[in-house]
């Protein structure tokens, strides 16, 4: 199982992407980031940690109870979903032994940026970690800005149906499409601005 080293060496910064249940969204921004940053800036990856971890809000869980939905526990320590599992292998990138994880206090605290994938997130990262404030942003409103017309990547509160045997999420088609392709959006957007958040001392 991968386990993701906070420890920074200094002047090392450390980068969190945060959606609902690390095993899927942030599993693929972090995987995508972190490559394009060996790829093509290889002398900043020594500079920064870039890791992901998941957060799941109150207010889905009640929605999903209302709607007759329920997840697995523990919520955490699952293998990314297989679309992830998909995009990435084609991409060339094994994310197979990757389990998710839980974003602890201690993760936030250590991070220097989290970048929430949808509102929501980032509102659940506050309510639990009030002192983060200043540095959790939405993932689009960091690559965007604040005044961005959709700061969501993906529905906030979109419900998968759930595989009872392997607790797989299973979404609509088209739907996992459709977030990759945001995410790939703002990644391509927003490179020079990670290049220049690594670099700042």
């Amino acid at each position: 199982m991968e386990r993701l080293n906070i420890r920074k060496a200094k002047g090392q910064k450390l980068i969190l992407f945060v959606c609902c249940g690390n095993r899927e969204r942030s599993v693929i921004a972090e995987r995508l980031l972190r490559q394009k940053l060996i790829d093509n800036f290889p002398e900043l990856t020594e500079r920064v940690i870039v890791g992901s971890a998941g957060i799941i809000p109150r207010e889905y869980l009640r929605y999903a109870e209302v709607k007759g939905v329920r997840f697995q526990h523990p919520h955490f320590g699952k293998s990314p979903n297989i679309y992830a599992l998909q995009y990435l292998a084609k991409k060339g990138l094994d994310v197979s032994l990757y389990r998710s994880r839980e974003l602890t206090r201690d993760m936030a605290m250590e991070a220097d940026l989290i970048l929430a994938i949808d509102r929501l997130i980032k509102k659940a990262v506050l309510d639990l970690h009030p002192e983060t404030q200043g540095k959790v942003f939405a993932f689009k409103e960091f690559v965007f800005g604040a005044s961005w017309q959709e700061l969501d990547i993906g529905d906030p509160m979109k419900l998968p149906d759930i595989d009872e045997e392997t607790g797989t999420w299973i979404w609509p088609e088209g739907y996992p499409d459709s977030y990759i392709a945001e995410i790939e959006k703002c990644l391509s957007h927003g490179i020079d601005k990670f290049v220049h958040y690594i670099e700042q001392s």
